[in-house]
């Protein structure tokens, strides 16, 4: 079978200027990664490639077998669910719940074609699983935060992608939201025929125990990958945020705490 993604020696280059530089990654089924970096780092570009948005300057792509310049890179988009702020931000204000959740279905930004039975019966699951039942026709500008991140991930599981690629989804959530988020993600990975996960974030404590692996970026260049446990430790994490960086463990998830406020590179 296979790699989800497949990715050999990438480098992505906009306006002249190198963002990403020789990228090598395989995700296969079964796996869930994190990609840990600072702001700048490159992870919204590499996530941008994977999600077809983008092509390598050089380099091959390959995601969920299909290889970047030999395929029809809008079709494969239908396969693979994207929760992140840019789509967050095109969502039109007035559009219920319920509308935005189906136009998953069809990658589109507003609905516009007419889903089946059996769309309307998913939509429904899923408003179930991330309580959104109750507000159903609710206009998007009328939710709180979470609630709209929620609608955002329904949307993105309702065309039951083969991967799913979560860029920051705790980005402007307060601590109860954003932990309701991250409790439904984890019950989301653990359900049987679930999506290949990829979590994008600079929030180590947000990285949950579902993740098997991790892959740290510094200046468009890969700092680390691997297991998760071979990762996402002090001297990694150091070099990969340019502080002296401490781990907790506690509950599954790990808490980093910078050792040295008097640290140069603050």
């Amino acid at each position: 079978m296979s790699p989800v993604v497949s990715l050999n020696h990438v480098t992505f280059i906009r306006s002249k200027k190198v963002i990403l530089e020789d990228i090598s990654l395989c995700i296969n089924r079964g796996e869930h990664w994190a990609i840990v970096g600072q702001n700048g780092s490159g992870k919204t570009s590499l996530v941008s490639i994977i999600n077809g948005y983008h092509r390598p300057s050089r380099g091959e792509a390959f995601v969920l077998g299909k290889k970047f310049g030999t395929t029809d890179l809008r079709e494969l988009r239908r396969h693979i669910g994207v929760c992140s702020s840019e789509i967050r931000d095109m969502i039109h204000n007035q559009d219920s719940v319920k509308d935005i959740i189906l136009s998953g279905r069809f990658a589109s930004i507003g609905l516009y074609e007419s889903p089946d039975a059996e769309d309307h019966q998913r939509a429904s699951e899923l408003m179930d699983f991330f309580g959104l039942s109750k507000m159903s026709d609710r206009a998007f500008d009328t939710l709180s935060n979470g609630e709209q991140q929620k609608t955002i991930l329904a949307r993105a599981l309702i065309p039951e992608p083969a991967l799913l690629v979560l860029d920051e989804p705790g980005a402007g959530l307060d601590l109860r939201s954003r932990e309701e988020l991250l409790n439904a993600v984890r019950r989301m990975c653990t359900m049987p025929g679930g999506p290949t996960l990829i979590f994008v974030t600079h929030h180590i404590e947000e990285i949950m125990p579902v993740i098997t692996h991790a892959l740290a970026l510094r200046n468009g260049r890969v700092v680390a990958q691997g297991r998760k446990e071979d990762v996402l430790e002090s001297g990694i994490l150091t070099r990969t945020f340019d502080v002296p960086i401490e781990l907790y463990e506690k509950g599954g998830r790990l808490w980093p705490v910078v050792s040295d406020s008097n640290s140069p590179g603050l």
